[in-house]
């Protein structure tokens, strides 16, 4: 539960950079972010009992003492957040809210009338994808819907939206990296299991790469404050030292995968200085 409430938490700051992105002002999407994000992230926990014990061992046996708890605190918290995405962003809110939870539903139960896998997780590339995915849209479009989708608006969220989607993405396969002795055993294909760490490190670079590249050229563009770029490359630049340390000191993996996840922080910090200085230039 704490894990969850930690990565709520992050969800807050990924959705105040979007909107700042955009040039929304923040709004009740930050906690619609958060009690999404706290139902989800619980309710997979319960679903994958089994899988997780091979790597939350300490986790795993606390989850299954307390499934009620988990159950119960975790319905209370989406219930909250589709209350609240309706009552500021109606039929849309709900919708871009309902996304992730859809989304993890496919992602975490054996759903899919596939042979070869029964769930999204199974599936190599997609798994990753698919929560990238869901969690960019969240991030970027939840609050727009708050704003009523007004136009100007727009760009910046699609922008806020593909960055977003790089970023999780770097950091699904960081925490695959963690996770690749167990996801060996219960069968689950991840760019560490298949084409090993080191591989697994350039690719992200490379999409570190993609990630600063974006923002240049959207802010060159004037889809996103000119300011994006430079705000947002310090947490670039500590993204690279996350993946660069899985094995380039003997850090924890545990510990450097904890770490990675307060990439927001960082976000957030250049984003609010950032918007400081341009409020503080004279005009």
């Amino acid at each position: 539960m704490h894990s969850s409430v930690f990565l709520g938490i992050a969800t807050i700051g990924e959705i105040y950079v979007a909107s700042s992105l955009a040039g929304i002002e923040p709004n009740a999407a930050l906690l619609v972010g958060f009690l999404i994000t706290v139902g989800i992230y619980n309710f997979d926990k319960l679903a994958d009992l089994d899988a997780d014990e091979a790597n939350y061992a300490g986790r795993t046996a606390f989850v299954a003492a307390h499934p009620k708890l988990y159950a119960g605190f975790s319905a209370l918290a989406i219930i909250g957040a589709l209350g609240l995405s309706i009552s500021r962003g109606g039929v849309y809110g709900l919708g871009l809210t309902l996304f992730p939870g859809v989304v993890a539903v496919f992602y975490s139960f054996p759903l899919l009338p596939i042979p070869s896998a029964d769930r999204l997780k199974d599936i190599f590339l997609v798994n990753t994808a698919v929560v990238a995915l869901a969690w960019a849209v969240l991030v970027a479009f939840v609050p727009l819907a708050v704003v009523a989708g007004q136009s100007q608006y727009v760009a910046g969220a699609v922008v806020a939206a593909v960055w977003f989607f790089v970023r999780s993405a770097i950091s699904v396969e960081v925490h695959n990296v963690r996770d690749v002795e167990g996801d060996k055993e219960n069968g689950v294909a991840t760019l560490p299991t298949v084409v090993g760490v080191r591989r697994t490190q350039l690719i992200l670079y490379a999409m570190e790469v993609v990630s600063l590249g974006l923002l240049v050229g959207a802010a060159w563009l004037e889809y996103v404050p000119i300011w994006a770029p430079i705000a947002l490359l310090p947490a670039i630049v500590y993204s690279v030292w996350i993946t660069y340390a899985l094995t380039g000191t003997n850090r924890s993996v545990e510990r450097l995968c904890t770490l990675r996840d307060g990439e927001g922080v960082l976000m957030v910090l250049g984003v609010v200085v950032a918007m400081s200085g341009v409020v503080s230039i004279p005009v």
